[in-house]
């Protein structure tokens, strides 16, 4: 797998936090959902066109391409990045990942985060809308792992 900068975070999260489970951990498997639904299905509800190999956004802008009997079987690419993919994935990658990756890039829910981390194509096109939010916690229920206290020259 690799990812681009411009590559949205939620659907690297979504990669990320899967990857565990599919390798055996299941530890946090109730707050980390895999999707099981077919990647034709996730487009369909979200609006993309299915085609022969490839699922395109509504506005054709975004792309996943599906080559499997190249090394890169999946790629998903943005009209602004023609040059760089956002995503790519190997015929190693389970697809399982692909399906969590494609779930979050296609959902059309509005995300908060810092102006930042706002991808610039969306920064600087008008067809998105970016609307401040004043004193508002960024994704205020993420779970995070305490940092365990009896390391060795820790203070407490």
């Amino acid at each position: 797998m690799q990812f681009s900068r411009q590559t949205p975070m939620e659907a690297v999260a979504a990669v990320t936090q899967a990857l565990p489970q599919l390798l055996g951990d299941h530890r946090h498997a109730e707050r980390i959902p895999i999707t099981d639904m077919p990647l034709d299905q996730i487009a369909a509800l979200n609006d993309w066109t299915v085609g022969d190999g490839v699922l395109a956004s509504p506005d054709w802008y975004c792309q996943l391409i599906h080559t499997p009997d190249e090394e890169v079987a999946w790629r998903a690419e943005h009209v602004f990045y023609e040059k760089q993919p956002l995503a790519t994935f190997t015929r190693e990658v389970p697809e399982g990942l692909v399906r969590n990756f494609f779930a979050h890039l296609a959902t059309p829910t509005a995300v908060q985060r810092a102006f930042a981390d706002v991808p610039l194509s969306t920064r600087y096109e008008h067809g998105h809308l970016i609307t401040p939010a004043r004193a508002a916690a960024i994704s205020p229920r993420i779970d995070h792992t305490p940092a365990p206290s009896d390391r060795p020259g820790r203070r407490r």
